[in-house]
């Protein structure tokens, strides 16, 4: 078997074989060539890797290439410091190179930002890459910056952290448009379900209570709720008191043709209290609150306010009101109320305990359900069956409850563009 000798050991043997011969042996030379291999060392890592002020989720080693990080949302951009372990190597990040052992700036989106940080050696050309992983969350703000009304005034004045309001608006108001502007862009922002617009959302108000609901949806996915309780006159008349005209009065004032009360008129002889007295042509005509004459001749007024005689003839009253036509009753008032076709005659949910029965004039409802309810479904029937009846918008009567303790559910009633009513069902859930 065969022996390799090292270059040293060749040597020894030489000298040993040389010296075993004698003098007389004539050893031809040798030469012993002695050749060294040189390896070049790859530098192709780092030697640092920070996020200035914030903390890796793992302290760094030049063998580890995965790394993350996760900052709040308020944080929109952060200082990346890279440094290779030759200054030689040539480092980029996301392919931009940089320089190493100084930071540079980067910005960040919401939700996950990845970096790709290339190391690669000057000599050989050879690649390593490090990825870093930089969560930032998403925002949580919720809150309106203002609500804007087409019509009428909210009460109280807006503020963010006020969720109720209440406005109260004329017979004549049919419709309101509401723009509601987040704080934040990143919010989604709903008014009775129909998502806002820069022109906002136009709601039809019905004669009487109704609310309006504004949904605000963070970025991260929680919401905010805030009311508006509008309240639209029943009536296009006053309340009784004043003039009244063609038929309609108030407490019973005078008419026009020199009969006269208390200074107030109405146009076509209307009026409040009185007796008529007719064809008086020769006594005078002493009367109880209100009294009025047409052809009374030759009447001597006895007391009274405000008489007036007209071609001879005169009126006494002990009232405030006459009328032309000597008939009158008492407080007359028209009342003109708009019908609508848009309710509901019945509506029933499957599970849960109301705060109030069901009635087709009143919108908003409490419901309690127990805390593992996960689904309600809700039979609403309309009062005409020409209405059309949409749930949180949709034809859906199953409807998903929200993670948290209060659901807020819309159903909204249309008969026509004009009648149209949204009721308001609120589940309550109880706390586990």
């Amino acid at each position: 078997m065969r022996t390799k000798i090292s270059k040293k050991g060749l040597s020894a043997v030489l000298i040993v074989s040389i010296l075993g011969l004698g003098t007389g042996y004539n050893l031809p030379t040798v030469y012993a060539e002695d050749t060294g291999t040189e390896v070049s060392q790859i530098s192709n890592t780092l030697a640092k890797l920070e996020i200035e002020g914030i903390k890796l989720d793992q302290d760094f080693s030049a063998d580890i290439n995965q790394y993350s990080a996760t900052v709040e949302n308020e944080t929109d951009s952060i200082h990346i410091l890279v440094e290779g372990t030759n200054t030689d190597s040539i480092i980029s990040i996301n392919g931009k190179t940089v320089t190493s052992g100084t930071a540079d700036e980067y910005s960040l989106q919401t939700g996950q930002n990845i970096f790709l940080i290339t190391v690669k050696d000057s000599a050989t050309n050879l690649t390593n890459t490090y990825t870093l992983t930089v969560n930032r969350k998403q925002n949580s703000d919720n809150q309106l910056q203002n609500i804007q009304l087409s019509t009428g005034k909210l009460s109280p004045t807006f503020s963010p952290t006020v969720t109720q309001y209440n406005v109260q608006l004329p017979n004549t108001t049919q419709t309101i448009t509401i723009l509601p502007t987040a704080k934040e862009k990143t919010a989604v922002v709903e008014v009775n379900g129909a998502e806002v617009t820069e022109k906002g959302v136009t709601v039809n108000i019905p004669v009487g209570k109704s609310d309006i609901l504004i949904v605000v949806a963070a970025e991260d996915g929680s919401k905010l709720r805030y009311t508006i309780h509008v309240e639209r006159q029943d009536s296009t008349s006053g309340n009784g008191a004043g003039s009244g005209q063609t038929g309609n009065s108030g407490s019973g004032q005078t008419g026009q043709t020199g009969n006269s009360g208390s200074g107030q008129t109405g146009q076509t002889g209307n009026s409040g209290t009185g007796q008529t007295g007719q064809t008086d042509n020769s006594g005078s005509a002493t009367y109880g609150s209100g009294v009025s004459a047409q052809t009374g001749m030759s009447n001597s007024a006895k007391t009274g306010t405000g008489l007036v005689s007209q071609t001879g003839n005169s009126f006494s009253e002990q009232g405030n009101t006459t009328n032309q036509t000597g008939s009158s009753q008492q407080g007359v008032s028209a009342t003109v109320t708009k019908t609508t076709n848009a309710n509901l005659s019945a509506l029933i949910v499957s599970t849960g305990t109301w705060d109030s029965s069901f009635t087709s004039s009143e919108y908003t409802y409490h419901i309690a359900v127990s805390h593992d309810t996960k689904t309600v479904t809700i039979n609403p029937t309309a009062a005409s069956s020409s209405s059309d009846i949409t749930i949180e918008g949709g034809t859906s009567k199953t409807i998903q409850l929200e993670d948290d303790n209060k659901t807020v559910i819309s159903v909204r009633v249309t008969y026509d563009n004009t009648d149209r009513k949204t009721y308001v069902l609120v589940f309550d859930r109880a706390a586990n």
